[in-house]
């Protein structure tokens, strides 16, 4: 297994999950902006990695701030909701069928995810770094969580948030969307072909 996979999709799902005024995502802001991260990146092309890399270093604090806020929070409509249910649910609702069958899932795989806020746990940078824990402590379950529960929606939602003019997090989703793929291809995954809703 690639040496990359754990800690980019954790650092990605940080930067999708946590403001980024928060004092864990700061020094990941740097590692981006100074483009550090390409190192381990030898999945992409030269030129994808200097596309990301131009993306990366455009934005200042104040409107990577405005931008995770227009992207996550609200209070307009969310361009690319972060949620799976959204997606996999028939009324795109939040805390949808599919969040219950990935509650499901991670109770009977014994793990216990704790949160500090009432946030669904099929939320993008929670599935990211859920992937992350799998890759370090359970890669058993990796190719179920992967295969049914994150592949078969998170491309679509890459496809709204790559669509977006926000510099910054889009290059974080064209990268975390081609190291998806990529690990997908090396773990051989057919995603569950669900309908999508959105």
């Amino acid at each position: 297994m690639e040496q990359y996979y754990s800690p980019l999709t954790r650092i990605i799902g940080s930067l999708f999950f946590y403001p980024p005024n928060e004092p864990q995502n700061k020094p990941l802001i740097t590692l981006f902006q100074t483009g550090a991260w390409q190192a381990d990146c030898h999945f992409l092309s030269e030129n994808k990695r200097s596309e990301i890399q131009q993306n990366l270093q455009k934005v200042a604090d104040e409107q990577l701030e405005a931008d995770y806020q227009a992207l996550f929070i609200g209070p307009n409509n969310l361009p690319a909701p972060p949620w799976g249910s959204v997606y996999l649910d028939k009324e795109s609702v939040v805390f949808g069928e599919s969040l219950l069958a990935l509650r499901a899932f991670l109770q009977h795989s014994g793990i216990d995810f704790s949160l500090n806020q009432n946030e669904p746990e099929d939320h993008i940078g929670l599935m990211l770094m859920l992937t992350a824990y799998l890759l370090d402590e359970n890669q058993h379950l990796l190719k179920p969580f992967l295969a049914e529960h994150f592949l078969p929606w998170v491309y679509r939602f890459f496809e709204l948030f790559n669509a977006t003019s926000t510099p910054f997090y889009q290059g974080l989703g064209i990268l975390a969307e081609a190291l998806l793929l990529d690990l997908q291809k090396n773990l051989e995954i057919q995603p569950l072909a669900l309908q999508l809703y959105r």
